[in-house]
């Protein structure tokens, strides 16, 4: 048997390369199996160094700020004239969670970074991040000005400020560059199912500061020098994707798409006889457009089995078997203190 296996990192616990090493590890205990790993992302945490490592390109690193301005020290990965960066690194969730003082300007201190090297190709990959700035921060580190109501520049524009924003200019300091935002879901920029609504709970909203955040959003969007209202993906990554979008214009692409492309991922599952996927947590977001989904339609597309082990999955199902590693005996404590050895040994009910 020819066992393919594609998972995304598990959040918080394992990058997709040890992810790929104990479902691997539990197969091969339970059965003799031809496998071949190949660690994946989908726009998320590891999707530039598995570009990169597609391209055999080259990492740099540089200092930046993160989500609450601590200084901090982060990766930009290269091959040829493009750069790949990952909003996680400088704009990533972190266990503090107050998205209302969260920016994204570190994320624009790395694209200043990789500009000022001579990349002419940035490739944003938009997922995990920790704020819902609307791309405000990133803006603001590439020269734009916002004002509040008193006329005076928010210096760095954090979830608390879009509300107050009552004016906006663009200096246009990135020219003859051009953009691709990797996104991992095709949300809007704000509304019922936009960034505030769906992704700012996790990043430590409550109901009240989801609203003023889609409100801010609403605003931001009216200063804008294009609209992004109706823009797919451009509540990526909090907005980073829409607000960056309406300045600098680019593409916007699935970021599992890119790689899949990279990696020859469908002429891989055409030739695999099983294919395993999974992630950190599964969940109704994973249905708009994650990674575990988007292997599971791809599996359906050449008729080939599909397995998702996730860290936890809640009120969706979807492949031919789904295996959370919180369950009955397993806390989400536990499997967040022991990951490596409570992965490798689900991973032996894969074949059963």
């Amino acid at each position: 048997m020819k066992i393919l296996i594609v998972p995304d990192s598990f959040k918080g616990t394992l990058n997709s390369s040890k992810v790929c090493e104990c479902i691997k590890n539990g197969i091969l205990q339970t059965a003799d199996a031809q496998i071949a790993a190949l660690p994946f992302a989908d726009g998320g945490e590891g999707f530039a160094e598995c570009l990169a490592n597609s391209c055999n390109g080259n990492t740099l690193y540089t200092y930046t700020t993160d989500i609450y301005g601590k200084r901090i020290k982060a990766p930009i990965y290269t091959y040829g004239k493009t750069a790949v960066i990952e909003c996680a690194s400088a704009s990533g969730l972190q266990m503090k969670k107050d998205v209302m003082n969260a920016t994204s300007y570190g994320t624009g201190e790395l694209i200043k970074h990789a500009i000022s090297k001579g990349f002419r190709h940035i490739m944003l990959g938009l997922g995990g991040s920790g704020c819902c700035d609307g791309g405000a921060g990133v803006l603001a580190a590439l020269g734009a000005k916002f004002r509040n109501i008193d006329g005076e520049i928010i210096d760095f524009p954090c979830g608390k400020d879009l509300e107050n924003i009552y004016g906006a200019s663009f200096i246009n300091i990135v020219k003859d560059i051009h953009f691709t935002y990797a996104c991992d879901v095709d949300n809007p920029y704000y509304g019922k199912n936009g960034a505030a609504y769906v992704f700012a709970p996790q990043k430590g909203a409550d109901k009240s500061q989801v609203k003023r955040l889609d409100n801010g959003l609403k605003m931001l969007n009216a200063f804008l020098p294009n609209d992004v209202s109706l823009i797919k993906g451009a509540g990526a990554a909090g907005g980073i994707c829409g607000g960056l979008y309406s300045v600098y214009g680019g593409e916007i692409k699935s970021g599992f798409d890119i790689l899949s492309d990279a990696y020859a991922l469908e002429n891989k599952i055409k030739e695999s006889d099983l294919i395993v996927t999974g992630e950190g947590r599964t969940d109704k977001q994973t249905l708009m457009g994650k990674l575990p989904y988007k292997i599971s339609q791809l599996c359906k597309k050449y008729d080939k089995k599909c397995v998702i082990i996730s860290g936890s999955i809640k009120n969706v199902k979807f492949g031919d078997k789904m295996i959370s590693l919180v369950d009955e005996s397993t806390t989400a404590e536990q499997a967040m203190e022991n990951p490596v050895e409570i992965l490798t040994e689900k991973a032996k009910y894969i074949l059963q």
